[in-house]
């Protein structure tokens, strides 16, 4: 099967490095019932995203909205319905028996997280984990191109929620960081979760739970050892992930939720000793849950003439049709075939009068005083801090890639300074919003900023509803 991330990718999967996986947490709380569940996938799209969402909602008998869906984004999954670089019969059936053997799979991961429900506690708590670099690096020429800026906005943060029985014993970590799952580059060949999978096996093994790794903020964020240049660069997955899952750990190592430091006590014979023995926390803080999801209007630019789009379309099949016959490698015809589906799409919304703008969700569940947000969209660092500083929650977390993954979310200052053109090539992944995700054409700038805003705004409606709640434990 064909593989998605990088359209300089020849070949198909030759095996696996690891599973990839789904895990889910569900939680629940007085009859609120919310599943957190995170994919080692790039992306979900518009049918089995839904798919998933049924399955989830039918069997925890909980509203979509209370279904968080998360992929790592990793760029060593398969390729997918509208996102794939090959028009092959063959591929095409495996993609569509793939996505719905995932979706019944779905309905045996939400059943058996049911089936697994007990009383817990939760704790959370947050790291430095100094794996990511801005990869929006300008050239000699003042051109914007994936390599590194030191100088741009990075989150190092990494948020960790653990989930304990009412013994203080771990039964599961979620830990949420951004940063995009690329060393593992375009000669790889096989199945891989990237980094995110070798971090989850160090907390697993170390704490005898699972974890559930959350892309957060990665649009503009790349690993400090780049994107993959090798056919196998697992000494770059294997560091980043264990620097990512040390630092959950030692996060972890911080966190009770069963015990609080006691009052002082003097001890000994000969001389004196002070120490503050842990007892049990004598009463349990509530944390009611919640959850709300809102649709959001995203704005795009205005779309080329319906004359311009057929030129395009037609100049898109002569050069697949070129890479075809004068045997091109499949490189040549994996970028050739891309642009033929991209301006497909482009003079489809020409032609019908398709409206300028995308449909999107933000999803809030709060569970006490934590909050985690999502998003469908590569969001970028900076957007990611700013929800997170104007939060009224103690405790934040803000995902991309959640719930479906429209397009880039480039901030307003990330634009070229002359403004966005049709007719200007680009060489950075996320002003190529036609080629990356076929959406017409580009965001309006501003757009990132008004899902920061709409998201605050969420959660300061949330925190509002939520009256007096003791804070968690930390």
């Amino acid at each position: 099967m064909t593989m998605l991330g990088y359209a300089g990718r020849a070949g198909v999967a030759q095996g696996k490095d690891a599973d990839l996986t789904a895990t889910a947490l569900v939680l629940d709380n007085d009859g609120t019932r919310v599943a957190v569940v995170g994919f080692d996938l790039a992306f979900l799209h518009g049918e089995m995203l839904q798919g998933i969402k049924n399955a989830f909602s039918e069997v925890l008998q909980t509203p979509e909205s209370h279904v968080l869906l998360n992929c790592n984004h990793t760029h060593c999954g398969p390729t997918m319905k509208g996102y794939f670089y090959d028009d092959d019969p063959r591929q095409h059936r495996m993609r569509a028996d793939y996505e719905a053997r995932i979706i019944e799979e779905m309905t045996i991961l939400a059943a058996a997280a049911l089936e697994n429900l007990d009383e817990a506690r939760l704790a959370t708590g947050t790291g430095d984990a100094r794996i990511g670099i801005n990869r929006r690096e300008r050239d000699d020429v003042g051109d914007i191109i994936l390599g590194e800026n030191p100088d741009g906005p990075v989150d190092h943060e990494v948020r960790v929620i653990r989930v304990d029985d009412l013994q203080g014993r771990p039964k599961a970590v979620i830990f949420a960081h951004g940063c995009h799952t690329v060393t593992m580059g375009p000669k790889y060949l096989k199945w891989s979760p990237d980094y995110p999978g070798v971090a989850r096996q160090l907390i697993e093994s170390a704490l005898g739970c699972l974890s559930i790794f959350l892309q957060a903020n990665a649009g503009d964020i790349d690993p400090i050892t780049g994107i993959g240049a090798d056919e196998d660069n697992s000494d770059a997955k294997n560091r980043l992930g264990f620097t990512l899952g040390s630092e959950v750990l030692k996060v972890c190592s911080s966190l009770y939720t069963d015990t609080e430091r006691g009052p002082r006590i003097i001890f000994g014979m000969l001389a004196k000793a002070s120490a503050y023995p842990r007892i049990p926390i004598a009463e349990e803080p509530p944390s009611p849950i919640a959850a709300k999801e809102i649709a959001v209007e995203l704005p795009l630019m205005e779309y080329p003439t319906l004359e311009y789009a057929r030129e395009m379309h037609n100049k898109c099949l002569a050069e697949l049709e070129e890479a075809k016959t004068s045997g091109a490698d499949q490189v040549k015809r994996n970028v050739a075939q891309r642009y033929v589906y991209c301006a497909r799409a482009l003079l489809d919304r020409a032609e019908n009068n398709r409206k300028r703008s995308l449909d999107g969700t933000i999803q809030v569940i709060t569970i006490g005083d934590l909050a985690i947000a999502a998003f469908p969209g590569e969001t970028f660092a900076a957007s990611g801090m700013e929800v997170k500083r104007r939060s009224p929650f103690p405790h934040t977390l803000f995902c991309g890639y959640s719930n479906g993954c429209l397009t880039y979310f480039p901030t307003k200052d990330a634009y070229p300074k002359k403004g966005w053109s049709f007719f200007r090539r680009y060489h950075i992944p996320d002003m190529l919003f036609l080629q990356s995700y076929a959406v017409g054409s580009a965001l309006v700038p501003g757009t990132a900023e008004m899902v920061v805003d709409k998201t605050v705004g969420l959660l300061e409606e949330m925190w509002n509803e939520r009256g007096e709640v003791q804070p968690a434990a930390s």
